[in-house]
């Protein structure tokens, strides 16, 4: 069997079959990547964030912009499942109850894929990851 390297084609497959995962487990409460990724970072955000900071911030995560990025808050308030009260966003409880429902359907479905893999591996998978994405990060901001 020919050995498997680390490149864009190995990350774009891995890449792809994460996302599909993740948009048939989000397909269920009818959200967005967009959407989860905003209701994820205003649930890690704490209490409240200003709306500014977490629009940043999800632009930020998604690569996009602002627009974007405020659209999908937008997205999140006529769900009720965030209030934008005097410039501060926090998670209504349907918000809290949303977002720990999906990370558990997550977590469930990341459980069975990653089974059966040595938590070495996934350790220095990790690690790889990370110094990649940080090494685009890099690229990208020059």
């Amino acid at each position: 069997m020919a050995t498997i390297t680390l490149n864009p084609q190995v990350l774009g497959q891995a890449e792809n079959a994460h996302r599909a995962m993740l948009d048939q487990i989000l397909r269920g409460p009818g959200m967005t990547y967009h959407q989860w990724v905003a209701l994820t970072l205003a649930a890690n955000a704490g209490p409240e964030i200003p709306v500014e900071q977490l629009s940043a911030r999800l632009a930020g995560a998604l690569k996009t912009d602002i627009d974007t990025a405020t659209a999908a808050l937008a997205d999140l308030a006529a769900a009720d499942l965030i209030t934008d009260g005097t410039g501060v966003v926090r998670l209504t409880d349907l918000g809290h109850t949303r977002f720990g429902s999906v990370r558990a359907d997550i977590e469930r479905a990341m459980k069975q894929a990653y089974d059966n893999i040595a938590a070495a591996d996934l350790a220095t998978a990790g690690r790889v990851l990370a110094q990649v994405t940080a090494q685009l990060e890099q690229i990208l901001a020059a």
